[in-house]
Formats: C-alpha cells, sequence, structure tokens
C-alpha cells in the first residue's frame, strides 16, 4: 500500500540535498512516514502516495538527472500528487524577475507533469569546494557565496504541501 512520502533530488554541491533532508524532518514532525533520496537511487514508486522532486538551478535549469527520472516513472506519477522544488543563489534578492526566471527553470518538468505546488528556495555557494569550471562562472558573473537558505521558508512550503496532499 502507498502510504510514504518520497523526497527525491538531484544536488551538486550537497545544499539541495540538505534542503530534500529538511523537507523530509518536516513532513516526519507532522506524522508522516518519509524517504529522503537522490533521484538516482529511486528504482520503484509503489511505496509512495505522493512524490516531491527538488533539484539545483544550473545555468538557469534543473540538473539532467530529475527531469529524466520524471520521464522514466511519468506513468506512476501521473496517478499521485507532486510537488516540485528548486533551489539557486539568485533567488535570495527576491526580485520578481529572478524569481520569474527561476520557476521557468522548471519549465521542462512541467511539461512533462504538472505538480500540485512549486518551491523556490535560495542556495547556499562555498568556492572552495566547486570544481575549477564553475568556480571561473561564479568569479566571472560575480556571484555573491555564502549560505542564503532559509530554513522557515522551506519547512512552511513542506507543511503547505503536505495539506495539499492529505488535507487540512
Amino acid at each position: 500500500m502507498a502510504d510514504r512520502f518520497l523526497v527525491a533530488y538531484a544536488t551538486r554541491y550537497g545544499s539541495t540535498a540538505e534542503v530534500a533532508e529538511a523537507i523530509g524532518d518536516e513532513l516526519r514532525k507532522a506524522g508522516e512516514a518519509v524517504d529522503v533520496r537522490p533521484v538516482d537511487e529511486v528504482r520503484d514508486l509503489s511505496p509512495y502516495r505522493a512524490v516531491i522532486i527538488g533539484s539545483p538551478i544550473y545555468m538557469g535549469k534543473w540538473l539532467p538527472e530529475p527531469q529524466v527520472f520524471i520521464e522514466q516513472h511519468q506513468k506512476r506519477l501521473r496517478t499521485i500528487p507532486v510537488a516540485y522544488f528548486a533551489v539557486g543563489l539568485t533567488i535570495a534578492d527576491g526580485d520578481p524577475d529572478t524569481l520569474r526566471k527561476a520557476e521557468a527553470s522548471m519549465d521542462q518538468v512541467r511539461m512533462l507533469l504538472n505538480p500540485v505546488d512549486i518551491g523556490l528556495f535560495p542556495g547556499r555557494l562555498e568556492d572552495g569546494s566547486l570544481s575549477f569550471p564553475d568556480r571561473t562562472i561564479i568569479k566571472l558573473s560575480r556571484a555573491k557565496t555564502g549560505d542564503f537558505r532559509d530554513w522557515d521558508a522551506v519547512r512552511a512550503w513542506a507543511r503547505e504541501v503536505r495539506s495539499k496532499v492529505t488535507g487540512p
């Protein structure tokens, strides 16, 4: 019987994984059974009554792994509630145009499957852990480093998604 939530994510440097864990923790606090796993480790969706899928925004798009996951599991995902979240540095400024661009990062996956909700969260950037090409991109774009994640917003969104799936 499908009675669990799945929070599935892709990550490059761990920030999105930490956001996924926070979502899972909040759902657990509300009494839900939850699995939090990288998308490439999920094979079977039959135990899940709802799925939350997340990715960092990289170069204006989601990573390819979540899209492949949605394509592979599209038949099952169409039968249960699905929510998407994205984590990105540009979201931190809260500019409406920037938020529209962040939401547009999900356009490809939204064409595959329309979610019950979308969460957009600022991320974390620590240039010491970045690959050389990513450090170069960050330097050229003059992106600020630091941890801009808003944990209260992440937890509030998790509660909101839960209420959309399970009712008030």
